[in-house]
């Protein structure tokens, strides 16, 4: 594919299929002037005017109601970090009352420019956690608490203070879609490639009316695709642990039909119809010029370079709670070392993507790397990890002579090699320092606290102590 087929197809992936279909007319217009006017057919789709839950899609407009939480910034080079949210609202859950839905499904979703890197993580939903407000209960109550309790931000704020509290990393934007969102979804992308190696019994969203699908390749709909991916029964797997791996499995088959779709201008030009059906089940806090700026990105990420992550039971243990139903409790080392090899992926490419400004305004910073760190101004903290004295102070002064100013030095127990720790977004200061001191994406470690006092620590090692550039 040329760069540009490929970048309006990555629109449709994952993310960026819930975005542009919920864009809707606003999308269909935008993407027939990129494309010379290819879409065909008529812009008579569905009206959601009267609809209190209709989102427009406008430039700079987050995709959801004025409810939602509040709309955060991106600059289109730092890392950011998106949880998507599957809500339960099956028939079965409504016809009982029982309030607003749960997140069937939590993934936690983090997308590097730098490293041209995607890490996917399945939030297990019977994970013990603390709720903020709310104390101690299973992270899938998070959005319903936050939807019953009228929570500044909604189900979505809560969801998101729940997870950034969880993992320690701060959550940007979230993106929400219900069942009958996602199966229309899949269906309209001609379904996803799935292969069963056992026959397995499928319930349609928890209704009982059960049935079984035997080995072999399918390209399943949205109603098959959705049993696949919630189906929890232990002969499938490891229950939950297994239902994870599936999620992922799904994620990536939508990536690849997309991809290899050639179906774009049906797509487009069916986009207000099909807003008009899922647009009160798929909201998002990203505005659609972010989303596409995104989908931009995206397009220049190798398959590869798309890790996925489950919390099996080398990070959680399964135990009862004091009622005697079934948790999940976090094993919280092994659990941070998931987190930060999630957050440090190497990706094939080291060089920082490349970005193609957009024809909509919104633009990505490119310059020199020096320049943009300076420019960035990040508190540095240098530590001495090395058994050579004054190395710390030596490698403040280089930095100085370079324009970096904002520093203060330390020292540190020994260490072989380099390491460095990232504690705010400021991913030029990052990547001029990972190239001054040779430091791999395996060293840089994610540990997120917005008041610590630097934006990013340098522990020295020895390998910089023996072969530096120090004049």
């Amino acid at each position: 594919m040329d760069t540009t087929t490929r970048v309006l197809l990555i629109i449709f992936i994952v993310l960026g299929v819930i975005l542009a279909f919920v864009g809707g007319r606003f999308v269909f217009n935008m993407l027939r002037g990129w494309t010379g006017n290819n879409a065909s057919g008529s812009l008579t789709g569905s009206s959601n005017s009267g609809n209190d839950n209709a989102v427009v899609a406008a430039p700079g407009v987050p995709l959801q109601t004025s409810k939602g939480p509040a709309a955060a910034s991106w600059d289109g080079k730092s890392r950011i970090n998106i949880l998507l949210l599957a809500l339960d609202v099956s028939p079965r859950r409504q016809s009982e009352g029982q309030g607003s839905p749960l997140s069937d499904t939590m993934i936690l979703v983090t997308v590097d420019p730098a490293t041209r890197t995607v890490g996917a993580m399945s939030i297990r939903r019977d994970l013990w956690v603390a709720i903020p407000g709310f104390g101690e209960n299973k992270i899938n109550t998070a959005y319903k608490m936050g939807e019953d309790y009228s929570v500044e931000g909604g189900g979505a704020q809560l969801a998101m203070d729940t997870v950034e509290g969880l993992f320690g990393v701060p959550v940007d934007f979230y993106a929400r879609v219900d069942f009958h969102a996602f199966e229309t979804i899949i269906d309209e992308i001609g379904g996803v490639t799935i292969t069963l190696t056992q026959p397995m019994l499928l319930d349609w969203i928890g209704n009982g009316n059960k049935f079984t699908i035997e080995p072999g390749t399918y390209t399943m709909p949205g109603n098959y695709t959705l049993a696949y991916a919630r189906t929890r029964e232990a002969e499938y797997g490891d229950g939950d642990f297994a239902r994870g791996n599936r999620q992922m499995e799904v994620i990536k088959a939508i990536r690849d039909r997309v991809l290899n779709l050639n179906a774009l201008p049906t797509l487009i030009a069916r986009a207000p119809a099909i807003y008009g059906q899922i647009s009160s089940g798929v909201q998002t806090n990203m505005s659609l010029d972010q989303a596409i700026q995104l989908a931009y990105m995206m397009a220049q990420i190798p398959g590869e370079n798309i890790l996925t992550f489950n919390m099996d039971d080398t990070v959680t243990y399964a135990t009862f709670n004091v009622d005697g139903s079934y948790i999940l409790q976090l094993i919280p080392d092994q659990m941070r070392l998931m987190r930060d090899e999630m957050f440090s992926g190497s990706g094939t490419d080291a060089e920082p993507a490349a970005f193609v400004p957009l024809d909509n305004g919104v633009e990505v910073a490119e310059g020199d790397p020096l320049d943009l760190a300076v420019q960035e101004a990040a508190r540095i903290r240098i530590l001495n990890g090395s058994n050579t004295s004054g190395l710390a102070d030596r490698t403040q002064a280089y930095l100085s002579s370079n324009g970096l100013t904002n520093m203060s030095i330390g020292n540190y127990d020994t260490t072989d090699s380099t390491q460095i720790i990232l504690h705010t977004p400021v991913i030029n200061t990052l990547n001029y320092l990972a190239a001054v001191f040779g430091v791999p994406n395996a060293r840089v470690f994610n540990q997120a606290d917005p008041s610590n006092a630097f934006d990013v620590t340098v522990i020295l090692g020895e390998d910089w102590a023996a072969n530096n550039q120090i004049p």
